[in-house]
C-alpha cells in the first residue's frame, strides 16, 4: 500500500476510534458490524474474487453509499476494525486494479466520521488539535 493510502487509513482509524458519544457503543455480545472476527465466504470469493467479495460485505454490513454518508450506528471495536480488515486487504492486493473500490471505502468512511463529529456539535480541525496535545 502507498503512503498516502497509509495515512488516509491511519486517519480513519483516529477517527474511528474516537467516535462521538452520540453514536451509542456496541454491545459486545451482539456487534452489528463484526470486523473485529471478519471473513469472507468461500463462495463469494470464487465468484467475486477477495476485493468484490470483501465489497460486497462492506456494502451489506456498513450501507450502500450511493445516497450520502454511511451514517455510524454504533462505535466499538468491531467497527474500528474495519481498518485493519481494509489495511490487510489493501497489503495483501496492492498490485491490482481492484483496490481502488477499497480505497473509495476509506475515503467514504472517512466522510462519515467527519460527518459524525460535525452532527455532534464537534469540528473536525479542534479534534485533531486536541487529541495531538494528550
Amino acid at each position: 500500500m502507498d503512503c498516502e493510502t497509509k495515512n488516509k487509513l491511519q486517519l480513519l482509524s483516529l477517527y474511528l476510534q474516537n467516535l462521538p458519544k452520540t453514536i451509542p457503543l456496541a454491545d459486545p455480545s451482539s456487534p452489528q458490524y463484526g470486523f473485529d472476527f471478519f471473513i469472507l465466504d468461500d463462495e463469494n470469493i470464487e465468484d467475486y474474487g477477495p476485493i468484490g467479495t470483501l465489497n460486497r460485505e462492506l456494502e451489506l454490513r456498513m450501507g450502500q453509499r450511493d445516497k450520502g454518508p454511511v451514517s455510524f450506528k454504533e462505535r466499538g471495536p468491531s467497527l474500528n476494525a474495519v481498518t485493519d480488515v481494509l489495511g490487510g486487504f489493501l497489503d495483501q492486493y496492492h498490485e491490482s486494479p481492484e483496490t481502488v473500490l477499497l480505497v473509495k471505502w476509506v475515503d467514504d468512511l472517512t466522510i462519515a466520521a467527519v460527518a459524525a463529529f460535525k452532527t455532534a456539535g464537534i469540528e473536525v480541525s479542534s479534534f485533531l488539535l486536541y487529541r495531538g496535545k494528550k
